[in-house]
């Protein structure tokens, strides 16, 4: 990996190489299945999937997937980008891919999902960065404090701030994903065919068997060819009134779910609007893309997580989990702002996010569309950081550095950590 001036990469594509990196973590995800996670992956990411595993541990479950690419260049591309950082360069990049997703338990496959879906990743890079090819020896900047330091000291301590990196967790890294189901026409056509294929010749013969009995109890030969022949023509009207029935059918689906989204739809819509303007006033760089990716995250460590005593990012209520059945969250596209103000110099977004999740009761696996409310809070003074992780913070107070995942309170001289001054924390978490 080379470091250079970024008037030196003004024409270095991050658009192709975010789509590069994309079809690694999907090639990544299918090989490991859930089993381990992709090298792509930063350090949080890691974290969330390795409590989604012992939750399957916990319910004897499993997952697998198995991906197939879409190689029509038009089902890939980027969905946002984000140059205007001093630190970091952002984009988030999508592909369709056809998705076998299996869910077993003790072995056994209980449910599969077949679908095609649209995978979105959030892709980081640290500015001036050109590959993913990491050598220990190039010139880096440590992505906790931002010094300029060679690779190789990372992994033993960063001579500013002291903290410690693996290779690999050094960027570019895939910092979440998450995916969305797409309407699949071509999936739909060979069921209504083959219906339409049997019901025409059927309905011709019903409507006559008196023809149909005369010529092959008569061993009329040209008698015989008549009605073969007019079983055929049935089978071919049938087989494109099947298409068009579907055509119609799939008029109506999309009409009805537009109609039933339109409300949801339109929030949303204003949300991406206006919460832009109210958020920059706090955050220059702010992204209604960047902040789905910590409402997703911020959903999964609720979820997913068993003890929230231990959780830094919940700063809420004493609460347990009530959640402890779902295996595997999956985002339903849409999510809403219900109201966002400022309070004693913190700012609060009252989110609802939709998600299709799938629940593991005893033997029995299901999937359910559900919506969860987080109240999130942070500091109006805290400045966003995309390459922020929980797993290295800075204590205000000793300035030592540490993973502050599970605990509240530093290491090294007891002060409270208060993760609310650094970026988001939930407030209150429950389902609708």
């Amino acid at each position: 990996m080379t470091m250079n001036s970024n008037s030196n990469n003004i024409n270095y594509n991050y658009d192709e190489q975010a789509k590069i990196m994309l079809d690694r973590f999907i090639t990544q995800l299918d090989s490991q299945s859930g089993k381990a996670d992709p090298d792509d992956a930063s350090a949080d990411l890691k974290y969330t999937r390795s409590l989604q595993r012992e939750r399957l541990n916990k319910k004897g479950a499993s997952i697998s997937l198995d991906y197939t690419h879409n190689l029509d260049k038009m089902f890939k591309g980027i969905a946002w980008k984000m140059d205007v950082d001093t630190r970091y360069v952002t984009r988030i990049p999508f592909h369709n891919v056809d998705a076998r997703v299996g869910y077993s338990v003790h072995g056994k496959l209980k449910k599969e999902i077949h679908e095609k879906e649209n995978i979105y990743a959030f892709a980081l890079w640290l500015k001036g960065q050109k590959n993913s090819e990491i050598d220990a020896d190039a010139n880096y900047v440590c992505p906790h404090c931002g010094a300029p330091t060679v690779v190789r000291k990372l992994a033993e301590g960063c001579e500013f701030c002291g903290t410690r990196f693996l290779l690999n967790d050094l960027y570019p890294k895939i910092t979440n994903y998450y995916t969305v189901a797409t309407f699949s026409y071509a999936r739909h056509v060979l069921p209504y065919v083959i219906l339409g294929g049997i019901l025409g010749p059927s309905i011709t013969y019903l409507t006559n068997m008196d023809l149909f009995a005369q010529a092959f109890q008569s061993a009329d030969v040209l008698g015989i060819i008549q009605c073969i022949f007019y079983l055929a023509v049935a089978a071919a009207v049938g087989l494109a009134g099947g298409y068009i029935l579907l055509a119609v059918a799939t008029v109506g689906y999309v009409l009805l779910k537009s109609l039933i989204s339109l409300p949801l739809i339109l929030r949303y819509r204003r949300v991406r609007k206006h919460l832009p303007g109210f958020m920059r006033s706090f955050e220059p760089n702010f992204s209604i893309d960047h902040l789905l990716g910590k409402i997703l995250y911020l959903t999964s460590m609720m979820v997913y997580s068993d003890n929230y005593d231990e959780l830094s990012v919940y700063d809420g209520e004493p609460m347990k989990n009530t959640f402890d059945d779902i295996i595997d969250l999956r985002y339903g596209s849409l999510f809403d702002v219900k109201k966002y103000y400022v309070e004693n110099g913190l700012v609060y977004l009252d989110v609802v996010v939709h998600m299709d999740d799938i629940h593991c009761k005893g033997s029995r696996i299901f999937r359910k569309k559900e919506k969860f409310n987080l109240l999130l809070c942070k500091s109006t003074s805290a400045e966003i950081d995309y390459g922020f992780t929980i797993h290295a913070v800075s204590c205000r107070s000793c300035g030592a550095s540490f993973d502050a995942s599970r605990i509240r309170r530093c290491p090294h001289c007891s002060s409270p950590y208060e993760h609310y001054k650094h970026d988001w924390v939930v407030r209150r978490f429950e389902k609708v």
